[in-house]
């Protein structure tokens, strides 16, 4: 990882929890804590943080420098479907499982839910993802190594690295599930790496809020039957249930997560 990636992650992460520690980004980015202290001198000098024993902490007139992703507010009634996702997919996966979740809000809400699990093995492309677990002693982050692009790591490196690796589970937030595209995303980027992520995994479970099915986006992934499930919230239509149904897709919502597959 290039210093300029460092520098950003650190950024991200005080913008978000105000203060960090020298060991906490040390492990986070799997380099020395002496490369760790620079990067935090280097910040002090342009003013970002104030550093502290151990760690630093920013500075409040820093704040308009970076931000996180411009995403639209949710409201309550959204917020809760989330969550809704977010405690099916809880109940998805095991203590000790090996996972990997892809960058997106609804694998946001996901990883802040799966922190309370023992002992994963969590591989991520997000970096707000990692910065969740990094948190996390009872879990195992690997960040992906590749190509930073704002929060996100993507890019031909990205694609050779997810060959090295073997997951139980694939966790995949997509951004419309459509009868006649399929499964699609955002950037060609993003559907290039979902490809060679379920090349590598036993299941492949497609994470898509019910309010984007019949949508599509520009860049297609693939027929909905590279899922092994298929999860979602429960306002789901009953014209898309049906339509998984008679495809053999099992699909989750709040309302069914206990029910055998």
């Amino acid at each position: 990882m290039f210093a300029i990636e460092r520098i950003n992650i650190i950024k991200n992460y005080l913008q978000r929890d105000r203060h960090v520690s020298v060991a906490m980004l040390s492990n986070l980015l799997n380099v020395t804590e002496v490369t760790i202290r620079r990067d935090l001198e280097k910040l002090e000098r342009e003013g970002f943080l104030t550093r502290t024993h151990g760690g630093a902490v920013i500075k409040d007139d820093a704040d308009s420098d970076i931000g996180y992703p411009a995403e639209t507010p949710l409201n309550l009634t959204e917020l809760s479907l989330l969550q809704e996702i977010a405690d099916t997919v809880f109940h998805l996966v095991a203590d000790n499982d090996i996972i990997m979740l892809t960058d997106g809000r609804t694998n946001r809400y996901i990883a802040k839910k799966l922190t309370q699990k023992n002992n994963l093995t969590v591989l991520t492309n997000d970096l707000l993802i990692a910065l969740e677990f990094s948190s996390s002693p009872g879990n195992h982050l690997i960040l992906l190594g590749g190509d930073l692009e704002e929060f996100a790591i993507y890019g031909q490196l990205a694609i050779n690295n997810m060959q090295n690796f073997s997951l139980n589970h694939l966790i995949v937030e997509v951004d419309g599930i459509s009868k006649n595209f399929g499964v699609t995303v955002s950037s060609i980027n993003k559907a290039s790496l979902i490809q060679q992520a379920c090349k590598t995994a036993k299941t492949v479970s497609i994470i898509c809020p019910a309010s984007q099915f019949g949508e599509k986006s520009f860049y297609r992934v693939g027929d909905i039957s590279i899922a092994n499930k298929v999860i979602t919230d429960s306002t789901l239509d009953d014209t898309y249930k049906d339509y998984l149904f008679d495809l053999n897709i099992p699909l989750y919502t709040s309302v069914d997560i206990y029910e055998a597959e």
